[in-house]
């Protein structure tokens, strides 16, 4: 058994090396699915790498420290933008790791009394004594202690900071290679510096809801003057972003200390390579002098966000306020369901709840397809979920489909071109109605009322005879049986043919 374990891996390693190139100078990370957008921010005119390789959540990039400095603060989508120190071959042991640490010039690199943090991340079939990821940071930061306490007679050495520290090191171990990085910021750059103390039990990653926003092209359409609505906004994550994208402020000027958002934790917020011994102070000050100089004043576009919840309502105000965006996004409080807009919008993108940490995502989505077909006709919708079960609720049919992983949870972004030309007040297109409705062809699926209910049901005649039922599919909308059924305070969710059966039953019970 042990045999086969080694030749499975010997396999993987070979088909690794194959195709082998020594890495880049510099890394960025991103949730997985969004490594394509990130390298065209990268390589793009506010990073200007000369060269980046797509890999796997996330991309390698070149260039001069400046390069990497312009990364930290520009890109939208990066969660880490990382510098290599050292990789090396062959690390099968705690010695060889300790070893590839060792060699690292740190006292070039940082202070004596600087801080520092070892994270470890593990790859494919990394060596049994390099598995467990804590004993793998603890192994790294014995190296940089004992470097630096064998350079001086105090033996004076850095410590340790868990929250922010002036060195972040990561280790990343692949197969026997062994890749220490250290990165611009100590805290992940979703942090932007906006939020506070008190967060939104769902709320979407900064750096998620940036590409998704890129995804939308919402830069583009932003600089020509579209609207943008997200009908079920939460603590207004998708909006802040989008107005910051509006107004091109790049996503690090708050927490390099610029704006009027004071830090939200007793950890303030910054950018550690500022503290380096290498740091180059005069191509941080062009890259800030050249984020300030391009900001825009005000969106040009307008920005619509709203929710239920006053609650979620709060944090998205407080969010806006934070970001100096609050002049750029109007918020209202409603219900997507019923929510009436001042304007039609061009673009929406939303991430409506899909059970996976809310309550209620059938009626969100059915409200969402509703919204859609009475306030954005003729728009560009996206959503986001990570239950695909739930967005047949909505009744339209996605003409794209995005995958994402964000927190270890399967996404998938999807995109809705809403039929246009049927005024607000009328229901939504026959021809929307007809891709929803099930075929009559196939039998109605049983109803979820109780049990006596059916059978009450099934045993009283019918009120109106012979005639076909008033709420039947060629008599009454699907929008307005869901107006009924929610005036009965019935569940809404279903297909056409079940709401009709839990219409009739409830009726002919309250007869």
């Amino acid at each position: 058994m042990e045999a086969l374990k080694t030749l499975r891996r010997l396999c993987f390693w070979l088909a690794a090396t194959s195709a082998y190139r020594p890495p880049l100078r510099y890394f960025a990370s991103c949730c997985r699915g969004l490594e394509e957008v990130l390298a065209s921010e990268l390589s793009g005119p506010r990073i200007r790498s000369p060269e980046v390789r797509v890999g796997k959540s996330g991309c390698e990039f070149d260039g001069d420290m400046g390069v990497l400095l312009r990364a930290g603060l520009e890109a939208r989508t990066a969660t880490k933008v990382m510098e290599l120190l050292a990789c090396e071959a062959g690390v099968e042991t705690a010695q060889d790791l300790y070893d590839v640490a060792r060699n690292v010039p740190w006292d070039a690199l940082m202070r004596v009394d600087g801080t520092l943090r070892v994270d470890t991340t593990l790859g494919r079939a990394p060596s049994a004594a390099l598995t467990h990821s804590h004993f793998s940071s603890l192994t790294v930061k014995n190296a940089i202690v004992d470097s630096f306490r064998a350079g001086n007679r105090l033996g004076s050495r850095p410590s340790v900071d868990t929250k922010a520290c002036d060195v972040p090191v990561h280790l990343y171990v692949d197969y026997d290679e062994a890749r220490l990085y250290r990165a611009v910021a100590s805290e992940s750059l979703h942090k932007r510096g906006y939020r506070g103390d008190v967060a939104h039990k769902a709320a979407l990653r900064t750096t998620v809801a940036a590409g998704l926003l890129y995804l939308a092209d919402w830069p583009a359409k932003a600089a020509a003057g579209a609207v943008l609505c997200d009908p079920m906004c939460g603590s207004g994550t998708l909006p802040v972003e989008a107005a910051l994208m509006a107004r091109d402020v790049a996503p690090g000027l708050i927490r390099a200390g610029f704006g009027p958002a004071g830090p939200p934790s007793e950890a303030p917020l910054r950018f550690a390579c500022t503290t380096w011994l290498d740091f180059d102070g005069d191509a941080w000050d062009a890259a800030l002098g050249a984020a300030l100089g391009r900001a825009l004043p005000r969106a040009p576009a307008q920005i619509l966000a709203s929710d239920a919840h006053d609650g979620a309502l709060r944090l998205a105000k407080d969010g806006a306020r934070r970001a100096s965006v609050d002049r750029d996004v109007v918020f209202a409080r409603g219900d997507a369901a019923t929510l009436a807009l001042g304007a039609t919008p061009d673009v929406v993108v939303s991430n409506p709840p899909w059970d996976g940490r809310l309550d209620g995502a059938e009626e969100a989505w059915d409200a969402l397809g509703s919204f859609l077909r009475r306030e954005a006709p003729g728009a560009t919708a996206h959503a986001l979920t990570g239950n695909m079960a739930v967005t047949r609720n909505l009744r339209m049919r996605a003409s794209s489909k995005r995958k994402l992983v964000s927190g270890g949870v399967d996404l998938r972004f999807l995109k809705y071109e809403v039929r246009g030309g049927t005024p607000k007040t009328e229901a939504a297109p026959a021809e929307a109605e007809a891709d929803a409705a099930e075929p009559e062809a196939k039998p109605a699926r049983a109803s979820r009322a109780a049990p006596a209910v059916v059978a009450a049901a099934a045993a009283a005649p019918s009120p109106w005879g012979a005639a076909p039922s008033p709420w039947g599919p060629r008599r009454t909308r699907l929008v307005e049986l869901k107006d009924l059924l929610r005036a009965r305070k019935l569940k809404v969710s279903g297909r056409k043919a079940e709401l009709v059966s839990r219409l009739e039953a409830h009726d002919v019970v309250a007869r």
